[in-house]
């Protein structure tokens, strides 16, 4: 996986942006996704909130996505470069901002998880098995100039044989879906939460699609992080109904899982952790002029550090809410992109149609009311229709 303009592979294909998309659809949040759902469904999932959840997701990955696309389809760039044409300099720098502390966070949150399961398989204390896990995936970002996508393909796929072999061992018999409909709100809530589970990923999706030469390419990543994140919430479902319990991860994971379970946790995270670097030293290097090298290091030290801190199980919470503010602020990007390559004429992004909508989600999310983060998306679909059809000065 190669940064973009000035570091990405100009017209590559889809296998080569593999690793990270695959990555996160089968990533342990999957799982806790499809429990939380089926816990408020008697133990099964709506087949409604699935296909309604897939296509959510879908629409969101691939609409930020196509930035990241070779011409006439996209623009080539990585999150950084756009949100600079995109957004106005406060904004942008905000967004980088947020970005760098997000993945720093998340590198901390992923090799927190892991290496508490590699400490569970190997009798490591959890801050030298986190050690362990993080310093090779650094090595691999630093040595290997960024080309780590073989890594994260192989490690994402022994991930989904390992949790494969769990799963028929401690699944119940039938598969926890369910044709009958939820009511409007349990549903919003709902997809909700499949909202919240790729709004980063999306935001930062054209990182990982630079370069890509057609829609075709863009269009099978996308399946990679979807059809994985829906079968793993499945699974996550019939856990859940096998283990009386909505955290699968925790049961899975310490000294009393399942070897094969401690395993999984300890390999799947390892794809999300190379993502995490590689897009936060892009958003770091928009904030700072620093060495290229020195990059991944400012992102996985104090990763590191809160991973041994075992914020993993502290940060819900933040990441709840990151979640909630994240869509508001993809959808104008999506729709002022589309705006431009219908041929209109280049204007940053008012506020004014992101950040209300973000605040509403964050607020609501913050009350008690998780299907907030739904509302704000809505209402910055509305408003970000309002400004396109509303002319104004470039660069307002």
């Amino acid at each position: 996986m190669t940064a973009a303009p000035g570091g990405a592979v100009a017209g590559r294909r889809w296998p080569s942006a593999a690793g990270a998309w695959l990555g996160i659809g089968a990533a342990p949040g999957a799982l806790v996704l499809g429990a939380q759902v089926a816990e408020r469904h008697d133990g099964v999932l709506p087949l409604v909130v699935l296909l309604a959840g897939g296509l959510l997701m879908a629409a969101l990955l691939a609409g930020q996505g196509l930035l990241g696309l070779l011409p006439p389809h996209g623009e080539n760039s990585t999150l950084s470069v756009a949100s600079a044409r995109y957004l106005p300099p406060v904004a942008d720098r905000a967004v980088a901002l947020s970005m760098t502390l997000a993945m720093i966070g998340w590198f901390g949150f992923n090799v927190g998880l892991g290496g508490a399961a590699l400490g569970a398989l190997t009798g490591l204390p959890d801050w030298a098995a986190a050690v362990a896990l993080a310093a090779p995936l650094l090595g691999v970002i630093v040595v290997g100039g960024g080309r780590w996508n073989a890594l994260a393909i192989v490690a994402t796929g022994s991930a989904i044989v390992l949790i494969g072999l769990v799963a028929l061992r401690a699944l119940p018999a039938g598969v926890p879906v369910t044709v009958q409909p939820a009511g409007p709100r349990s549903t919003a809530v709902d997809l909700a939460g499949f909202l919240g589970y790729v709004s980063v990923f999306a935001m930062r999706a054209p990182d990982f699609t630079v370069g890509l030469r057609r829609r075709r390419d863009l269009a099978w990543c996308v399946g990679l992080l979807v059809v994985p994140a829906l079968l793993a919430a499945v699974v996550g479902a019939g856990m859940s109904a096998a283990t009386g319990s909505s955290d699968v991860v925790a049961t899975l994971a310490g000294p009393q899982g399942m070897a094969a379970a401690n395993l999984f946790l300890a390999v799947a995270v390892v794809a999300p952790t190379l993502a995490c670097v590689h897009s936060g030293s892009l958003a770091l290097g928009r904030l700072a002029a620093l060495p290229a090298g020195l990059l991944p290091w400012l992102v996985a030290v104090p990763g590191l550090a809160l991973a041994i801190l075992r914020v993993d199980r502290l940060m819900a919470d933040w990441l709840v809410l990151l979640a909630a503010a994240v869509p508001a602020l993809v959808v104008p990007m999506v729709v002022e992109a589309a705006r431009r390559r219908r041929g209109g004429r280049p204007r940053m992004i008012s506020t004014w149609t992101w950040l209300p909508p973000s605040a509403i989600a964050v607020a609501g999310t913050l009350a008690g009311y998780p299907e907030s983060a739904l509302v704000g998306l809505v209402l910055s679909v509305l408003a970000a229709m309002q400004a396109r059809r509303r002319p104004r000065p470039t660069g307002r």
